[in-house]
């Protein structure tokens, strides 16, 4: 409703200014009505009465325009403002209702390999799983090695001693062509 009346006032202005402009139209023609002074001058004194005459009439009631745009503007203001208000009121009561309600907090893990964090911590798990494999390697190796040498010296002792030959073929049963049933 006050969008209508600051439209009124505005068109109001329009047809005051357009009075104005009408009445400055018709100066030129009050100018050729009056006579001439001896001096072949114009006497401009009519035309200067007709102009503040108008001016005092038209600022009136442009001032009487512009204190009613300014009282529509005002109570415009005035309606948003209660408005706002109202808003801010509702949304106060909304926040209320809200941290009033528990809420379910859902955790998220994610594992992104582009991150240089988890890079430098999966390349790290895979040196050491990688230590320790050829470590366990090694170890297995070395306690077989033990055990075919303690077999090789209970077989050298159940013989009681042993020559060349034997010593070439423990070598070939136990490291070159290994024979499992031999060695039982």
């Amino acid at each position: 409703m006050a969008d209508n009346n600051v439209f009124i006032l505005f068109e109001e202005i329009k047809t005051a200014l357009k009075g104005i402009s009408g009445k400055l139209e018709e100066l030129p023609n009050v100018v050729n009505q009056h006579p001439k002074t001896e001096d072949n001058q114009q006497d401009l004194s009519p035309i200067k009465n007709v102009i503040v005459e108008t001016t005092k009439a038209q600022s009136e009631d442009i001032k009487g325009l512009l204190a009613r745009l300014w009282k529509a503007y005002a109570q415009l203001s005035f309606a948003i403002l209660r408005q706002l208000d109202s808003i801010k009121k509702s949304q106060g009561e909304q926040g209320v209702q809200q941290e009033l309600q528990p809420q379910e907090h859902i955790h998220k893990h994610r594992f992104d390999i582009k991150s240089s964090k988890v890079f430098s911590f999966v390349v790290g798990i895979d040196v050491v799983c990688a230590l320790s494999l050829w470590g366990n390697i090694a170890q297995w190796q070395s306690k077989r090695q033990y055990a075919d040498d303690a077999l090789k010296f209970r077989a050298i002792r159940s013989w009681g001693g042993c020559n060349t030959n034997d010593v070439l073929w423990l070598n070939e049963v136990f490291n070159l062509h290994r024979d499992e049933k031999a060695i039982e």
